[in-house]
């Protein structure tokens, strides 16, 4: 099976229009975390990335080093691994899986656990975030930490 053949049944099971990539990468959203979904140029590895937003300039030490801990035998990660984007600087965290041994159930399966450890390290950003800003109110920290079901859109 295909990238676009895998791509193709996401779409259907999370019940999204297929649509077709942009630049070989299809891009979704799910409860706000964007992530793209692209294959290497043989398509023999799928590609999952998503970019963590920046801590705080008195915070990037700690997550820093929380990041490459994270990725020290991908403990913290779920498979994923962090990277710094060369071209904008931007945290990436990024899973990678062989082509061949997907199906769509076990596709289905890989990016909703990308999803999860996507949303996990967002979450530890903005609590660097909110860490270095002036203290918020209970109910927008309720509404912060609420990642609910994952329900996917294309974006």
């Amino acid at each position: 099976m295909d990238l676009d053949q895998l791509i193709s049944e996401f779409d259907s099971a999370a019940g999204l229009e297929h649509a077709s990539a942009a630049d070989g990468i299809w891009k979704y959203s799910a409860d706000g975390h964007v992530f793209g979904v692209t294959a290497d140029e043989k398509e023999e590895r799928i590609f999952l990335f998503g970019e963590i937003p920046d801590p705080p300039p008195d915070r990037q030490e700690a997550f820093r080093k929380a990041a490459l801990e994270a990725n020290f035998f991908m403990r913290g990660t779920g498979g994923a691994v962090f990277s710094l984007n060369p071209e904008t600087g931007a945290y990436t965290l990024v899973q990678s899986e062989r082509l061949d041994r997907l199906d769509p159930k076990s596709f289905f399966s890989l990016v909703e656990k990308f999803v999860n450890t996507l949303a996990t390290w967002k979450g530890i950003a903005d609590a660097a975030q909110d860490a270095s800003a002036p203290a918020k109110s209970d109910d927008a920290q309720a509404q912060r930490n609420d990642f609910g079901s994952f329900g996917f859109m294309q974006v």
